[in-house]
């Protein structure tokens, strides 16, 4: 009898996790191929993602790593399998991005950072800014050749109307990022929050 009542002590507490997490809500915010978002879907508004105007990777959305495609290094994902969030509004304005591959990016309404992650490769968060040195040679060009080109490397907010961002990035990846070709991180796309 001392036996029989063990095993049903045992077998009880041994279910009671899988019972625990069977009765669980809890769902992803987003489960895109491996990729997830923060931000709850509840929390802020789909944002509409489209093709950075101009891009190496041109009429494509870019996220990635290096100058291939792959997997594990650039991914040019469809518009519908890319998921922006768009929370706040005018200065208070975040777009939390989403893609396949693990990718995951978030910015913020002024600023010239992008933070990027990728837990499926090991890339921990990490800021990347487009150096000032870089926008100013856009402005520049603009000027010298009479370009309209309204979109400068790295972020480019409120264009062509407020709630837009356009992201152009493509700089130097961290040495703690381990990158097996050009060790670069391209991000291409564009973004409208407007709140229609």
């Amino acid at each position: 009898m001392k036996r029989t009542t063990t095993a049903i002590a045992v077998t009880g507490i041994l279910a009671t996790p899988l019972i625990l997490t069977a009765c669980s809500d809890s769902i992803p915010a987003n489960d895109n191929g491996g990729s997830s978002t923060t931000t709850s879907a509840s929390n802020g508004r789909a944002g509409t993602v489209t093709p950075a105007e101009t891009s190496s990777w041109r009429g494509n959305l870019v996220i990635g790593v290096g100058d291939q495609q792959a997997n594990d290094k650039i991914t040019l994902p469809a518009a519908n399998q890319v998921h922006a969030q768009c929370v706040g509004e005018g200065d208070n304005l975040t777009v939390d991005i989403a893609a396949p591959n693990g990718w995951h990016a978030v910015l913020t309404h002024g600023s010239q950072i992008v933070t990027i992650e990728n837990t499926q490769l090991n890339y921990a968060a990490q800021e990347f800014t487009t150096p000032q040195s870089s926008l100013d040679y856009d402005i520049e060009w603009n000027n010298k050749f009479g370009s309209d080109k309204q979109y400068l490397s790295g972020v480019t907010w409120d264009v062509p109307h407020t709630g837009d961002v356009e992201i152009q990035l493509n700089e130097r990846t961290p040495p703690h990022w381990v990158i097996k070709s050009a060790e670069k991180v391209n991000l291409a796309l564009h973004v409208d929050c407007s709140s229609q």
